[in-house]
This record gives structure tokens, sequence and C-alpha cells, in this order.
């Protein structure tokens, strides 16, 4: 366990954690809606730093990112835990439920993603990926700088579902992010993702001001988010927003919760 950032007591042994924008208020013994962060006799720790579910090294545009760094890998690590509950999800094993894990320090991954690099230069640096990587603020933050400092980049394959204070402390240590915007509809994120749009969205435009490259995922779910209507909403807005922000349709398969079958192609056409 570590000392987590961005909460702080709220009186009878309880805290608040500010790192998100479901705000969590939580007792002694008490863990977020991310479950891993705790809140332990008055102070709040973060429960998966240095701890990693998943990593692999993975083509740039697997994330995707294709206008980064084009035919390059990323280092790829991520840990447990999410602060969203989507029902398709495809990582649910390790974003919802507890999966093994192994210590991995933010020194040993630069120094992995050195060696890989040192094979093949095609290496460029890290990527935080697989679950949600901003509820691992504090070992992401670390290795990062840790990465810069070395001349790798650092990605994030993210939710968006951050509050502000963080994230702009992390913009100066990420190079790149893939924003997973699961759909315009404010309802689609309360009744199907257990949270709000508009800081998802906040997100990719503070993100793209402050310089980093960002690209947009949205997952096409038939009956869900894959109107036309829908889709003119997220392009007008992500236009808005700079029309040179790439913008990535996916196909879903049924997964976790979900049962609906995939979507069609003709949809995606």
């Amino acid at each position: 366990m570590k000392e987590a950032r961005f909460w702080e007591r709220a009186g009878d042994g309880r805290v608040r954690c500010f790192l998100c924008p479901h705000h969590c208020y939580l007792r002694p013994g008490q863990r977020g809606i991310c479950q891993v962060r705790k809140n332990v006799d008055g102070t709040l720790y973060t429960l998966n730093y240095g701890r990693v579910s998943s990593y692999a090294l993975d083509p740039t545009e697997k994330k995707p990112l294709y206008h980064f760094f084009p035919g390059s890998y990323l280092f790829s690590l991520g840990t447990l835990g999410c602060n969203l509950s989507c029902g398709f999800c495809q990582n649910w094993t390790i974003s919802q439920e507890e999966a093994p894990t192994l210590e991995i320090s933010p020194r040993r991954a630069v120094d992995l993603t050195l060696s890989a690099r040192a094979r093949d230069a095609r290496v460029v640096g890290l990527a935080y990926t697989y679950n949600e990587p901003g509820i691992w603020f504090e070992y992401v933050a670390e290795t990062a700088g840790l990465a810069k400092g070395e001349g790798l980049v650092n990605c994030l394959v993210t939710n968006g579902f951050l509050e502000e204070a963080p994230l702009r402390e992390l913009l100066p240590l990420v190079d790149a992010m893939n924003v997973d915007v699961k759909a315009f509809s404010p309802g689609f994120y309360r009744k199907v993702c257990k949270g709000d749009r508009d800081p998802v969205l906040r997100t990719v435009e503070v993100s793209h001001r402050a310089g980093c490259h960002v690209e947009v995922t949205n997952l096409l779910i038939p009956g869900y988010n894959d109107s036309e209507d829908d889709i003119a909403q997220l392009v007008d807005w992500l236009a808005g927003v700079s029309p040179d922000i790439p913008l990535h349709f996916s196909r879903y398969f049924p997964n976790y919760r979900f049962t609906e079958p995939p979507t069609p192609l003709t949809t995606l056409d």
C-alpha cells in the first residue's frame, strides 16, 4: 500500500477522495468505487501501487493510436480496478474482479522498456492501459516521470473519468492518449457505465488544449449508442474541439454482462 493523492479527511475517521468525479466518501475499512483506494484508520491508501496484472509489448496502433509514432511499439502495462462499471467491459476480469498480480516498481518498468528498446529501436516508450490508468495515478505519475528522464514517451489509454487537478498534473508527463468516449448520451453513461459523461469530454478538451496528442475511440453497441443522431452529436462535438483529432469507431462483441450480438459491419461502414 501507498498513501494516496487527492483526498481529505472528513471527520469521524472518514475520508473523501477527489481523484475522480465520484468523490467517494469512505468510512474506515471501506474501499472506493474503483476498489483500489481504501480508508485505513482515517488515511486513504492506494492498494494497486506497483501491482501489475497484465503487460506486453504492443504495437502503438493497437491502443489505438494511429497518428503517433506509426510502426512503433509500447511497453504496455495495467493493474486492477476501474472507476466505471461498463456492462460490456472486455477486460472485466481485471477491472471488476481481483486478479493475480506481480510487483513491478516504476524503475523496473522503465528498465524493462529500455531493455526492449536496446533490442528494437521501434520501442518508443510506455503505455498505461488494459484497465483504467487514472486510478493508478501514483504509480503512473512516478513511472512516467522516470520514463521522461530516459527519453521515453508515455501514453494513456483511458476512460477519461478523472478530475481536472490530477489530469493537469499528469499532462506534462503524457505525450499521447486515447480517450474512450463511450457514448454522447449522458443517460448511457449513467445507466450502462455508472458514471457521468461531462468529465470525459472535459478530459479530451483539456488534454488537447495542453498540447497532448489525443485520439478518441467510440465503441458502437447496437441499440445503445449507434444511431445516426448519437454519432452526429459525437462528431460535431469532437470537430468543435479540433477537426484534427482522430476518431476510431470500434466493433462491439458480447462480453461481461452484455449478450447482445456483435455490431453489424454495415453499421461501421
